[in-house]
């Protein structure tokens, strides 16, 4: 390691004391619970936007609930290097998953400016305000808003107390009207980075600290009505039953003997 990088302990020994930072902002339970537009989101955003500024960049919180860094290149205005995360949260969830993805860019950045070091392009970080959906069941707001991609109609989705997502958002300070102008031009954007805890065995099987993603899966989401014909149960043989439930069962089987048959593909099935 050259001299003049921090070292390696303190910086992670940083990073772990913001996750825990982070996670104290919760709803009450267990594990983590941060939705979207909630006083934990601000409270969140605040500490984000903070050590953004920290670590030399221009911060701000966006029209759709986005903590944006933006750290400049060798000269003002070039296309940027994306990396970041989400700080929203599903129901109890964990304190690394998409956090994670945070504080290590804003990690990587300080270290670029405690050297006084520019690239030959621009650094933004991004918190992303919701991805997981948990109060308007509408996932990926944010990314959606800067890819472009943002689904308007999802603003007149109801949370659990009849709150409009486009009341919710006023409410908090944001500006339904503002996201269309948070989409980012392709020319713009040079790639998008996400560091992310592991959410599966593999390499923790394998003794790997690290793994390179080279592909997603991609889901389809598919509700399936089987319907039986209702006997009484002592008196209709076997071969006349037609059981709704193990129609089921035997789709769930033949789901999982053709997924498991082919490296790569996963399959979830729910009752």
């Amino acid at each position: 390691m050259p001299s003049d990088m921090p070292d390696a302990d303190v910086i992670g020994a940083e990073m772990m004391a913001r996750l825990d930072a982070l996670a104290a902002h919760s709803e009450a339970g267990e594990g983590l619970t941060r939705r979207f537009a909630s006083a934990e989101h601000r409270a969140a955003g605040e500490l984000i936007l903070g050590w953004m500024r920290d670590a030399g960049m221009d911060a701000h919180m966006d029209a759709v609930g986005n903590c944006v860094g933006r750290y400049e290149g060798a000269e003002p205005g070039l296309p940027a290097l994306m990396m970041g995360s989400h700080q929203d949260s599903v129901r109890h969830g964990g304190r690394y998953d998409g956090m994670l993805g945070i504080v290590t860019p804003i990690a990587c950045v300080a270290a670029l400016h405690e050297r006084g070091e520019r690239l030959p392009f621009a650094l933004e970080v991004f918190a992303f305000g919701d991805e997981e959906g948990v109060r308007f069941a509408s996932s990926l707001l944010g990314s959606r808003a800067i890819a472009g991609s943002f689904d308007f109609a999802a603003l007149e989705r109801l949370d659990d107390d009849g709150v409009t997502m486009a009341d919710a958002m006023r409410g908090f300070g944001l500006d339904p009207d503002g996201i269309a102008a948070c989409a980012r031009k392709p020319e713009d954007v040079l790639g998008f980075v996400e560091v992310h805890i592991e959410q599966g065995p593999v390499l923790e099987a394998e003794g790997l600290p690290l793994g390179v993603v080279t592909g997603i899966s991609g889901g389809d989401r598919l509700a399936v009505t089987i319907t039986g014909l209702a006997g009484h149960a002592g008196t209709v043989p076997m071969g006349s039953r037609r059981d709704a439930l193990t129609a089921a069962a035997e789709c769930i089987l033949a789901v999982e003997r053709r997924a498991g048959g082919e490296s790569g593909v996963k399959a979830v099935t729910c009752l």
